[in-house]
């Protein structure tokens, strides 16, 4: 059986599709009338889907999970831990297209549904909402289901839905794996009209899904090492196991980890993660804990007025702000021999402390890329206007730049691509272009990125 090639937009394939439903149920031969025009992977998933909706007798459009069950799904799935990002890179964009955007798990169910609220109603009345199954077993084929059931991603075009009530709907979805354990860990979507299923998408939804898993490694191994590297479980939540989620060792238990790590590259709001705990921090104690660090020996309250203020006369003011920053580290959680703490004569941190620079530096240094772009998310304190922080932000930046145009493969180009400091960069976008293979998706993207910068096509 071989599906036609016309595309499953077109209105001739949607009018073949809608009489192979008839044939379906007539239960004739897949390989005569009109079964055989339908895309095989719909096709299959049509036969999975009658065999378990007939058991259950109908689709589920009721939510598997509502209110206080609901909201827990989603403060535990990883999906929370990434979802800035995901609002960021395709969420946001998506929605002000006129698309919706939906985050399910493991087993189908639907934890976000974000879009306009027009285009919300109409998900809604077909049972397009949050905590609401949309699995094969529970609502036939869809893009969702059809990217879970088969670990790919998928376009569901009109009436190769398989309820009824979604054909006047199209979407793409991809699969998120967990990255260490490369389990699926649920799934991405997009639905609308025509423009959800365009051919950009689906890449679009693949890079989503890869920024995602890789963010998702570097808070995992964050979290390992705020506990002293003691984790190894590597479950992921499934259908049956929702609530099962990894610590994974990223040291060797016998070495030991710092009390504290700071995070300062690519965020908005700085964080200090002490026991495993996030302790968000202000621009300026974050650029003061940056500095120091930096310093290893300490710095004096003068050194400090410069860096910060630019001007030595402001030392009075930083004393005041170096007491209240000691007040924060006093406050963080665990006992006080673990936590960080502040010396003065000359100004200088006590206990032990890292931070995603100073690897990303050490990184650097060895030539090691991967590590590279797991520690590098981003420009140090994007917000912060102190004069040293400023600078370093700069040398940072240009050093990491420079090793992925010398060292980089195509694949760590296109992810240092998706930087907003690299969105722009018209020789990183040429350097993937000249070195992925001809079928890479993110050819596809990387063509439409330099057409949009140069204002013009290629």
């Amino acid at each position: 059986m071989t599906a036609s090639p016309v595309p499953p937009t077109e209105r001739a394939y949607q009018q073949q599709v809608l009489r192979a439903h008839e044939d379906l149920r007539s239960a004739l031969d897949p390989a005569r009338g009109t079964l055989g025009a339908v895309r095989a992977p719909v096709l299959e998933s049509w036969v999975r889907s009658i065999a378990s909706l007939a058991a259950r007798g109908a689709a589920a459009v009721d939510p598997a999970v509502v209110d206080d069950d609901l909201e827990e799904l989603r403060r535990e799935h990883l999906f929370a831990r990434v979802l800035p990002l995901l609002r960021d890179r395709l969420i946001d964009p998506a929605v002000s297209a006129g698309l919706v955007v939906a985050l399910g798990d493991a087993g189908g169910r639907l934890l976000w549904v974000e879009g306009q609220r027009s285009m919300l109603s109409r998900a809604e009345r077909m049972g397009f909402a949050p905590g609401v199954d949309w699995s094969e077993r529970a609502m036939g084929t869809s893009a969702p289901a059809l990217a879970l059931s088969t670990s790919a991603a998928a376009q569901v075009v009109g009436a190769e839905h398989f309820v009824e009530a979604v054909h006047p709907w199209s979407c793409s979805a991809v699969p998120v794996l967990h990255p260490l354990t490369r389990q699926t860990l649920g799934v991405i979507d997009v639905t609308g009209g025509e423009d959800a299923v365009a051919p950009l998408v689906l890449p679009l939804l693949a890079s989503a899904a890869r920024a995602a898993e890789e963010e998702l490694r570097s808070l995992l191994a964050e979290e390992s090492a705020g506990r002293g590297g003691s984790g190894s479980d590597s479950t992921v939540p499934t259908a049956s196991s929702p609530r099962s989620f990894p610590i994974v060792s990223a040291r060797p238990a016998a070495e030991a980890s710092p009390a504290a790590r700071l995070l300062v590259l690519g965020r908005r709001t700085p964080l200090l993660v002490v026991g495993g705990e996030q302790v968000e921090l202000s621009g300026r104690h974050a650029e003061l804990l940056t500095l120091l660090h930096r310093a290893g020996d300490g710095l004096s309250g003068g050194e400090i007025a410069q860096d910060v203020h630019d001007s030595g006369a402001a030392e009075g003011t930083v004393r005041a702000e170096l007491v209240r920053l000691r007040k924060v580290l006093a406050a963080l959680p665990g006992p006080e021999a673990s936590r960080p703490g502040l010396a003065s004569r000359p100004y200088r941190l006590t206990g032990g402390i890292t931070s995603d620079l100073h690897e990303a530096r050490e990184a650097i240094t060895r030539g090691d890329v991967d590590q590279v772009l797991a520690s590098y998310r981003g420009a140090l304190l994007p917000s912060s206007d102190a004069p040293a922080i400023r600078d370093l932000r700069e040398r940072t930046a240009a050093l990491v730049h420079q090793l992925l145009m010398d060292n980089g493969s195509w694949d760590q180009l296109w992810r240092y691509s998706q930087l907003p400091e690299a969105r722009e960069g018209e020789d990183v976008l040429m350097a993937v272009l000249s070195l992925a293979p001809p079928d890479a998706p993110e050819r596809a993207e990387a063509v439409v990125r330099l057409e949009e910068l140069r204002g013009t096509g290629l």
